[in-house]
């Protein structure tokens, strides 16, 4: 007489409905998700570790604070309503200043000095507004 083998049933496990909710899962966040703009360039030159040779006179400098409620003070003196983003004054004044600086010869460098808890909005605003004249010597201090 022949011995029987023992038959185990297998399990058998239907991937099919995992498959289709991971789709979902993944369509999900693909459509709820935000594209992100990049930031744009924004066209500064920074300064470089190279000396200066002898002789070269230095830039004449003016100093730019942003303060944390988004006022505005160029060289001291209040310039514009920090709710304005265009900064009329601000952009008249260096534009005198720079106007000035070439006729002097002498090159214009500003110094931001932004508060550390000052939004980021308002040097961006204050660097549009240089870009606008066409200072490019832009050097970041402290608040």
């Amino acid at each position: 007489m022949k011995a029987r083998r023992l038959q185990i049933p297998e399990d058998n496990v239907d991937l099919t409905p995992m498959i289709d909710i991971v789709f979902l899962l993944l369509i999900y966040f693909m459509v709820t998700t935000s594209i992100i703009k990049e930031e744009a360039d924004l066209g500064v030159k920074l300064p470089s570790s190279m000396a200066a040779p002898p002789g070269t006179p230095l830039p004449e400098q003016h100093y730019i604070d942003i303060l944390l409620d988004g006022t505005i003070l160029l060289n001291g003196m209040p310039t514009d309503n920090p709710g304005n983003r265009a900064l009329p004054n601000l952009t008249r004044t260096l534009m005198q200043l720079k106007l000035s600086s070439d006729r002097a010869g002498l090159k214009t460098l500003v110094i931001l000095q932004p508060d550390p808890e000052t939004y980021q909005q308002s040097v961006v605003n204050v660097l549009n507004a240089l870009k606008a004249v066409g200072i490019s010597s832009i050097s970041f201090g402290e608040g």
